[in-house]
């Protein structure tokens, strides 16, 4: 294979056939542009776009609006105008169409009955249930099948779902807000405002993208947070938006006031408080629990440890087969952050960095001891962007896998 073909094949593109992987790419990219529509309304299902072309021209578009509702597909094949015109098109889609009754018929079934002639899909769909099936029986019927065009793309757009359906757990973001020299406050605990506003209304909106904000009670009594979405003009739009969206608190010994923004406006928001199995019940405990739990909070007990530290796993477990959480956005302090970090549990990392230095006298870090002795120990980072955020830097990475000893517990 020369230089060339490698290129190709390494955007997604075949060797043979050049001029129709490039078409095939545009029309991908305009099918994982409209996926992106569903994001923070289709949980737990995947953002899926889809695009019918026939003789170079658009026939029909379409993504997955929100679970329950028609698929990519389906509302691809409804903006069609000449239903005729669909016999003989290609139609490109992000996700293999799936092949299984849910809330909805197979979308294989659609797709042979409008009698599409040629399926490009970007990536295979890990659901056990429909893995491969959907693009065989396509094939059954005669339909050709292209898979892989901009595969990488489509995972990651897909990552929150490829983690919730493969591993059943929830895919977790952690957003930090820092300065130059890594500090999250000043030495008082001032911490407003490190980031400029631009960094801070783009978190805002990035909670849009995920069903549950999770923070720890050390942030509500410094901050006293609202921890909602931007973009909504009042706390019963998002409720009456029909939107996944769950606030959980980490309050071992349920510390968190009555009167905190939190707890005030559990009404319009669906809020969870885990505390300590341990917790003793006295009367003033009791009494506290009974008005939080009237104000329509959820507490949920779990295993605790050590110096006030709660079972992250169980928690997670809980959020995700009870309340069918698939995504968190972690917004919290400095202890929870490494608490997270050192059980290995966050998946992707947002870091807003301010162009400010603090200094030492600030003992409010991004991360706590992690009994780092040796610089090859320190956990690894991959850099996958990193882009201007007002007169900030927003860097988002992953995981490292390599070139780092470090062992989570």
């Amino acid at each position: 294979m020369n230089t060339t073909d490698k290129n190709k094949k390494q955007n997604g593109e075949s060797a043979s056939g050049y001029p129709s992987a490039l078409k095939d790419i545009k029309y991908m990219k305009l099918a994982l542009k409209l996926a992106k529509k569903g994001a923070g309304t289709v949980s737990p299902n995947p953002l899926v776009g889809a695009v019918i072309e026939k003789n170079g021209k658009i026939i029909g578009t379409g993504y997955h609006r929100k679970a329950g509702m028609a698929h990519a597909e389906i509302e691809a094949f409804s903006s069609c105008r000449d239903k005729n015109a669909l016999k003989g098109a290609v139609l490109y889609v992000t996700l293999e169409p799936c092949s299984i009754y849910g809330r909805t018929p197979p979308c294989t079934d659609a797709i042979i009955n409008n009698k599409i002639s040629r399926v490009v899909i970007a990536t295979a769909d890990p659901n056990p249930g429909i893995n491969g099936k959907g693009m065989e029986k396509l094939k059954l019927a005669g339909i050709e099948i292209t898979s892989g065009i901009l595969r990488k793309s489509a995972e990651k757009q897909n990552e929150i779902f490829f983690k919730h359906i493969t591993k059943g757990a929830p895919f977790i973001t952690s957003k930090i807000a820092a300065s130059l020299d890594g500090k999250t406050a000043a030495g008082t605990g001032s911490s407003k405002w490190i980031t400029s506003e631009k960094s801070r209304c783009a978190a805002k909106k990035m909670r849009f993208e995920f069903d549950c904000i999770l923070t720890g009670i050390g942030t509500v009594l410094a901050d006293d947070p609202l921890l909602v979405p931007e973009g909504f003009k009042n706390l019963a739009s998002l409720k009456n938006s029909g939107k996944k969206y769950l606030r959980a608190v980490l309050d071992s010994s349920l510390n968190i006031p009555a009167t905190s923004k939190i707890a005030e406006s559990s009404g319009n928001i669906d809020t969870i408080i885990f505390i300590s199995e341990n917790l003793s019940g006295d009367r003033a405990l009791k009494e506290k629990k009974k008005t939080l739990e009237e104000k329509g909070i959820k507490i949920a007990a779990v295993p605790g440890y050590g110096n006030n530290f709660l079972d992250l796993k169980k928690i997670l477990k809980i959020l995700h087969d009870r309340f069918e959480i698939t995504s968190i956005f972690l917004e919290c302090g400095q202890t929870l952050f490494t608490e997270f970090l050192k059980n290995g549990l966050i998946d992707k990392f947002i870091f807003f960095v301010a162009p400010k230095l603090i200094g030492g006298d600030s003992g409010f870090g991004i991360v706590s001891s992690l009994g780092i002795r040796d610089v090859p120990e320190a956990p690894f980072l991959q850099i996958d962007s990193i882009k201007k955020s007002g007169q900030d830097i927003m860097i988002t990475a992953y995981p490292g896998k390599e070139k780092s000893v470090y062992r989570s517990h």
